[in-house]
């Protein structure tokens, strides 16, 4: 169910500062800004989507900053993307801004200083969307993670309409899911944005051969995120499949601090964790979950779950139901 905040049902004079405290509660503390603070306007519309946040804001322009006084080792690590309905907007991060025009996209870091431009170059209210979930959701590694924030994902024919189409219709119907299809939906979202990046490093030129580096890594990293319930795919398989040396691909996650079959067995066990939290698959045996990502032993997956998050499966399956009962 979402949450619909207007921003006239407090005096005019207190708005830009309910603003600013409500931008705190939703997303991450961020200093305001606007030409309109003393007649300020805005309409945000939040809900929670599986492990997604996700906000339809229709607001006048406004430019929020997160600051380097305003980040604490103890926030929660989280990726932020917007979706511009409307207007221009502008992304700034690392030194690299990102140029937004309408169902364009593009992603920023919330543990590293941004600012964020909405409407910019307007005097009337403007559609944005944002998307806000934790980075391990995408398959990413943190360099190719930072290396992608403040860059323009541009709304090109065929896959970049589709994206920009779905996930404008997934933020309109929030509250038609139920907690089964919003689950559902999430995992969905993600892999079209993963499908829609690695698509983007793909068929541009970057340039320079540490990007190229970053969009191969990106691609083969979207190759194994579509084939994990294989339970025969292998670092020499994924290498035959890009036409790379064994030595290649194992180069380039080691240059990352990873290994190909740490970073298999990690998506893998994040799939798992995902499906033994979906009320849909309450009724799946935790050996048929495990197998459905490719894991061929039942005993090897649950040493390697408990391992990750501390917990035997079935375990992590029913603290997992406890959780969520209170806030049905």
């Amino acid at each position: 169910m979402s949450t619909l905040i207007r921003t006239d049902v407090v005096p005019a004079s207190d708005r830009f500062d309910f603003v600013q405290e409500l931008v705190a509660t939703t997303w991450v503390p961020m200093e305001c800004r606007s030409e309109h603070r003393s007649d300020y306007w805005g309409e945000i519309r939040a809900s929670g989507l599986g492990a997604m946040q996700v906000a339809v804001l229709d607001i006048l322009p406004i430019t929020v900053c997160r600051t380097p006084e305003l980040i604490s080792q103890a926030d929660p690590d989280l990726l932020k993307m917007l979706l511009v309905c409307g207007g221009s907007s502008v992304v700034d991060q690392d030194g690299q801004q990102a140029f937004l025009s309408a169902a364009e996209l593009a992603f920023y870091d919330t543990r590293r200083p941004y600012e964020v431009a909405c409407g910019v170059g307007r005097d009337r209210p403007t559609r944005v969307l944002t998307f806000m979930f934790p980075p391990s959701l995408l398959p990413l590694s943190p360099s190719g993670r930072k290396w992608l924030t403040a860059v323009r994902i541009p709304a090109s024919a065929g896959l970049g309409d589709l994206t920009s189409q779905f996930l404008l219709q997934l933020a309109r119907n929030v509250d038609h899911y139920s907690p089964a299809e919003a689950a559902r939906l999430s995992t969905a979202a993600l892999e079209v944005l993963a499908t829609r990046l690695a698509h983007e490093l793909d068929v541009h030129d970057w340039g320079t051969p540490e990007t190229r580096r970053h969009a191969l890594l990106t691609t083969v990293q979207s190759f194994i995120e579509q084939h994990l319930g294989d339970p025969q795919l292998s670092p020499a398989a994924i290498a035959a499949a890009h036409h790379i040396s064994l030595r290649s691909l194992q180069q380039l996650f080691h240059d990352e601090g990873l290994t190909v079959a740490g970073w298999i067995r990690r998506r893998r066990l994040e799939r798992c964790r995902r499906d033994l939290r979906d009320p849909a698959l309450a009724s799946r045996p935790v050996a048929a979950i495990a197998a459905r990502w490719g894991f061929s032993s039942a005993g090897d997956f649950s040493r390697a779950f408990r391992a990750a998050h501390g917990l035997p499966p079935s375990e992590y399956r029913r603290s997992a139901r406890v959780v969520k009962d209170p806030a049905r």
